[in-house]
């Protein structure tokens, strides 16, 4: 059966001389991205039910990545919701796993609302990425390996695009706090969740993008007392360089969002700090495409 092992904790020694900066590298999970938390929690779920529906799922990509890889142990199809112009690489990656791909135009809305459609339609199973329970709680896995490594952590950094990771963390929390501060990373160009003023335009962390936000989601940042950040796509490139050239890590941009703040916002950390690197699917002509290597 496939399982997932802690991801490594790794002090960012290099980048950050002096200070007490760690990654939890949640990219280097078997589908390099740590939605495969959520996945196998919630198949495990399914099959003590004994279900093992066939599954649909809105996704930018490494939602799928996820639930592809776990859904190939437990037996049951997938069917991702795509947009259509989704990261070759991830594109490649879901189609050699066998994964039925309807691509669509639009956003994170348009996408989970085809998915849903999608899935009453087949009689399948809608993973909802952001609010289903099963999923999200997954992620608590995170911050309990994090505590259990560094129990002196005081900051956890982490990005948000839909929520659900932001979720799965401070249920943690709430059933077992801890003096520790969570700061949620959107991208500047096109938050959802932190207020901004601006015109929202593309931006290189893609797969943060939702368009409106979740209420739920907005109801427990107000609640937990989340501070929400915007970092900027230089600081994102800024980043992924770093990362690679000093840690030997390559990280996609909207992982490389967490180190990009704790890099420009020193004065905000309060160490020892953890940053969560949530995914690597990305090429590496892309890659070096963002960061001029």
């Amino acid at each position: 059966m496939l399982a997932t092992l802690p991801a490594p904790l790794v002090r960012l020694s290099n980048l950050f001389p002096g200070r007490e900066v760690y990654a939890k590298c949640e990219h280097l999970a078997p589908s390099g991205c740590f939605k495969i938390r959520g996945a196998l929690h919630l198949l495990t779920h399914l099959r003590r039910e004994g279900r093992t529906p066939p599954l649909v799922v809105p996704s930018m990509g490494n939602t799928a990545l996820g639930i592809a890889v776990a859904a190939r142990a437990f037996g049951c199809p997938v069917t991702g919701v795509v947009p259509r112009t989704i990261r070759r690489d991830k594109d490649e990656k879901l189609h050699a796993l066998g994964v039925e791909l309807i691509k669509i135009d639009g956003g994170g809305n348009e996408i989970l609302s085809r998915a849903g459609e999608v899935a009453r339609e087949r009689g399948a199973y809608f993973v909802h990425p952001h609010l289903d329970p099963l999923w999200t709680n997954g992620y608590q896995a995170i911050i309990e390996e994090v505590l259990a490594e560094l129990p002196a952590c005081r900051t956890l950094v982490f990005p948000v695009g839909g929520g659900g990771l932001l979720m799965g963390l401070t249920e943690y929390l709430r059933r077992r706090p801890a003096p520790l501060r969570l700061i949620g990373c959107e991208a500047y160009n096109y938050p959802a969740y932190t207020p901004y003023q601006h015109a929202r335009t593309p931006t290189i962390a893609d797969g943060l993008l939702m368009d409106d936000p979740h209420p739920a989601v907005q109801e427990r940042i107000a609640a937990d007392g989340i501070a929400m950040r915007l970092v900027s796509d230089p600081e994102i490139r800024t980043a992924m360089a770093a990362l690679y050239r000093r840690q030997g890590l390559m990280v996609e941009p909207s992982s490389a969002i967490t180190v990009a703040f704790v890099g420009a916002h020193a004065e905000e950390i309060e160490e020892p700090a953890c940053a969560i690197l949530t995914g690597g699917n990305i090429a590496w002509e892309d890659f070096v495409g963002l960061v001029s290597i």
